[in-house]
C-alpha cells in the first residue's frame, strides 16, 4: 500500500507558485511545461477581458438591469458606478467637468462710477485746489478719499493770499494798525519760508492733499456741531462754513464760498489786528495750539456782532500750519 502511494500536485495560490515549480509525478501525465503554458494563457485571457470596453448591451445578472453606455473614464469601476446611478435616476448621466477647471475666469474691471458733488449737508467746503481753478469755489467730490486725492494735481500757491493781505491793510487800516500787522507777519513768515524751502514739489503736493482731506473730515464734524464754525487756510482764506455761522452773521455760504473771502474781511480793524498778532505767537509754537479771545464780526450791512472767539491751528506732518478752525459764540451785552 505504501509502495503504491505517490505524491500528487498540490494546488497553491498563484502568488505562491515559483517559476521553477516542478510537477511531482509522471504518472499524473502533467508536466511542468504544460502547467506553465496554462498559466500564461489564463493571464493573457484576463488582460484581454480587462481591456475590453463595457458593452452597452451587457446585462449584469446580479443587478438585474442592463448597464449604460461606456463613459470613457478609463476605468471599468467608474463606468459601472455611473451606470448604476444612471439607472437609479432613469436618465443618462453625463460626467461634467467643474467650470473652474475648464477655463480660468477673466477678471473684468468694473465700470467707472460717475462722480457726484460733495454737498456735505450742514457745511460746504471750497475747492480752491490747484487742480480746479477757483472760478466760483467748487465743492470737493464725494466719491471718497480717492477722488479727493485725484482732484489735487499741483501744490497750492499761498503767496497770493499774503499779497492780498498787505493790499487789504494798506487800503482799510491806519498806519499804526498796518505796522502792527507787518510786525506780526515778520515774526512767523521767515520761519515759514525756511521750512518750505526744504520741501520738494511732491511734499507740497502732499500738503494740499492733506488739506483737502481735512476739509472732508471737518465737514462731517461741523454738521453734527451746533457751534458757529469756520475753517480757513493759514492766509485767512475761508474754506469751510457751517450753517450756524451764517445764521449768526447773516453771511450766506454762497457769498463766502462763491469767491475768495478772507476771515479778517468779516472782522472790524481792531479784531483783525488782534487776530494776526495772536496767530503769529502760536504759529510755530508746539506748546500751544489754541487761543481764546473776543472779536467783533460784521454783517453784510455792516452791523457789528460781538463774539467770543476761539481759533485752533492744525499742523501737517511737516509742522507747518495747515488750517485754522475758528469757533464763535455771540456776546449779549447787559442793558
Amino acid at each position: 500500500m505504501a509502495a503504491s502511494c505517490t505524491e500528487g500536485v498540490r494546488k497553491k495560490a498563484k502568488y505562491l507558485q515559483d517559476d521553477d515549480l516542478e510537477v511531482a509525478s509522471p504518472a499524473s501525465g502533467v508536466t511542468s511545461s504544460g502547467v506553465e503554458a496554462a498559466r500564461q494563457e489564463s493571464v493573457l485571457e484576463s488582460q484581454d477581458n480587462s481591456s475590453a470596453p463595457l458593452d452597452s448591451s451587457y446585462s449584469d445578472p446580479l443587478l438585474g438591469f442592463p448597464l449604460a453606455n461606456n463613459y470613457n473614464f478609463g476605468s471599468e469601476t467608474v463606468n459601472l458606478e455611473y451606470s448604476i446611478l444612471s439607472n437609479m435616476l432613469a436618465s443618462d448621466l453625463e460626467p461634467t467637468v467643474p467650470q473652474s477647471l475648464q477655463q480660468p475666469a477673466i477678471l473684468q474691471t468694473p465700470p467707472e462710477q460717475p462722480k457726484t458733488t460733495f454737498t456735505g449737508g450742514d457745511a460746504i467746503a471750497t475747492m480752491n485746489s490747484p487742480g480746479n481753478p477757483p472760478a466760483g469755489n467748487q465743492p470737493p467730490p464725494s466719491g471718497g478719499t480717492s477722488d479727493v486725492y485725484a482732484s489735487v494735481t499741483r501744490p497750492y500757491d499761498y503767496r497770493e493770499g499774503f499779497h492780498y493781505l498787505v493790499k487789504y491793510v494798506k487800503e482799510r487800516m491806519e498806519k499804526d494798525d498796518i505796522m502792527r500787522i507787518c510786525r506780526a507777519l515778520a515774526q512767523f513768515r521767515p520761519s515759514f519760508m525756511a521750512q518750505i524751502m526744504n520741501l520738494s514739489a511732491e511734499d507740497l503736493l502732499f500738503m494740499e492733499k492733506c488739506f483737502q482731506r481735512t476739509l472732508m473730515e471737518f465737514d462731517k464734524l461741523i454738521g453734527f456741531s451746533g457751534t458757529p464754525t469756520v475753517l480757513w487756510r493759514r492766509t485767512g482764506e475761508i474754506a469751510l462754513v457751517g450753517k450756524e455761522f451764517s445764521i449768526l452773521t447773516q453771511w450766506s455760504r454762497d457769498d463766502l464760498l462763491g469767491k475768495k473771502t478772507y476771515i479778517y474781511e468779516l472782522m472790524d480793524n481792531q479784531s483783525a489786528v488782534d487776530y494776526w498778532e495772536k496767530f503769529s505767537l502760536i504759529a510755530f509754537d508746539n506748546s500751544q495750539q489754541s487761543v481764546m479771545t473776543t472779536c467783533t464780526l460784521l454783517s453784510p450791512r455792516g452791523r457789528p456782532v460781538p463774539c467770543a472767539f476761539c481759533f485752533t491751528i492744525k499742523r501737517d506732518i511737516f509742522d507747518v500750519p495747515l488750517a485754522v478752525v475758528g469757533n464763535f459764540l455771540p456776546l449779549f451785552r447787559a442793558l
